[in-house]
């Protein structure tokens, strides 16, 4: 059985004799306290806080059992109420129910075997009240906690959404505006989320004998990338104005990485100067896929290896010796893309790795952009499964950048 919160009984009637008769009876199982009169009750009522049960006489002089009861459920309105009378009429039973709670009527003299089963009865229906009291109060705390829990959602929800609504801002002044639509320059960029870290920069001299160029691929997604590539942005622009060399370019940007941005934000970039002046391209790799150079038929004609660390990893790195230098004459074209184009899985699992990316290059129609041929192999081989990781195809045309630049 379970174990009751209390087992207190408080037996109120004006004659002694029935006081002795309810300690007697049901004093041995149970805690009793008595009590002569109706204001004695409420007085014993006021002073204990886990009565149980009331069993009150209906006559008493003064205050009757009925009005006892109406002023009991101010006091303790868990207590039960069970009233003993002899001659109980309809008009007093009809007030009782409607002003008291009133569990059950016992006659008055009462059997033993029924004064005890009703004691029982009144105690396991205050220890169903008081569960439901508990639950009742535990569901509002609840409630309570669950309407903070949600308030602090929503508030969480609405900064994620500026940080993602700022950091499509920035992310999409510096993607839309920040590389020159030449003609001979061909470029297609899919993030996998709404801001990725893929980006193209460009930069052209004050007399177009100069360009440079810079294909980025940075950590992380969001506010994070879309701050680190304005930085980066920023940064490649202003060294660009005084021409430097890309060994002097990768270093600055990389020192400026390592001092503003957390530690483990780094970008994979390859770096391009053309110099019109001294028809040289020269070109710098660090972290990124393996570039492939073009010949003027659009066939893969070499790689271009990638020998150096992403920039922003090491404080460290020397740059001296890291960038590599061709006649422009010698070089007909490059295409350069980022790791989630070789990575990329289908529904099975396969990547579309170098392979498949060697063939889409060299079964592009002569009419079409080399890039959206690759994008529209790539998203054959992936169908329906989910982008793996932002992309974006890079194809440099050189005789037609150079005819651009000298127009």
């Amino acid at each position: 059985m379970t174990k009751l919160r209390s087992d207190t009984l408080l037996c109120v009637d004006d004659d002694t004799n029935m006081l002795r008769m309810f300690e007697r009876i049901l004093g041995r199982k149970h805690k009793v306290l008595t009590a002569s009169s109706g204001e004695q009750a409420l007085a014993v009522l006021a002073e204990s806080s886990d009565i149980a049960a009331i069993v009150s006489d209906y006559n008493m002089p003064g205050m009757d059992g009925v009005e006892l009861f109406k002023r009991a459920l101010d006091i303790s309105p868990d207590s039960v109420q069970i009233m003993l009378t002899g001659n109980l009429d309809l008009e007093v039973s009809i007030k009782a129910i409607n002003e008291t709670a009133i569990f059950r009527y016992l006659p008055k003299p009462c059997p033993t075997a029924v004064l005890q089963k009703v004691a029982e009865d009144a105690l396991k229906q205050y220890q169903l009240l008081r569960d439901k009291r508990r639950v009742e109060l535990e569901l509002k705390q609840k409630n309570r906690e669950l309407a903070t829990s949600n308030a602090t959602l929503e508030k969480q929800k609405y900064l994620l959404e500026l940080e993602l609504d700022m950091a499509k801002t920035v992310y999409g002044n510096v993607v839309s505006h920040q590389h020159e639509q030449l003609d001979g320059l061909d470029y297609i960029s899919v993030p996998k989320q709404e801001v990725g870290g893929d980006f193209l920069l460009t930069y052209t001299g004050k007399h177009r004998k100069s360009f440079y160029l810079m294909l980025g691929d940075l950590t992380g997604h969001g506010l994070q990338s879309a701050l680190a590539v304005l930085l980066v942005a920023e940064c490649f622009e202003l060294n660009c104005q005084s021409q430097p060399d890309l060994e002097s370019l990768a270093m600055n940007i990389n020192a400026k990485m390592r001092a503003k941005l957390p530690i483990g934000l780094f970008c994979a970039a390859t770096l391009i100067k053309l110099d019109l002046i001294e028809q040289r391209l020269m070109l710098w790799t660090g972290g990124m896929p393996e570039g492939y150079f073009l010949d003027a038929g659009g066939r893969i004609a070499d790689r271009m290896a990638s020998a150096n660390l992403p920039l922003g990893v090491c404080g460290e790195q020397n740059f001296a010796g890291t960038s590599f230098s061709y006649p422009i004459a010698d070089v007909h074209g490059l295409f350069l893309y980022t790791d989630g184009v070789s990575e990329q899985i289908n529904l099975v699992g396969r990547q579309f790795a170098e392979p498949g990316l060697q063939n889409a290059i060299k079964d592009t129609p002569a009419e079409l952009r080399r890039v959206d041929f690759v994008m529209t192999r790539l998203k054959q081989h992936r169908q329906q499964q989910e982008q793996s990781d932002d992309i974006s195809l890079l194809e440099l045309n050189l005789p037609r950048i150079c005819k651009a630049l000298e127009q």
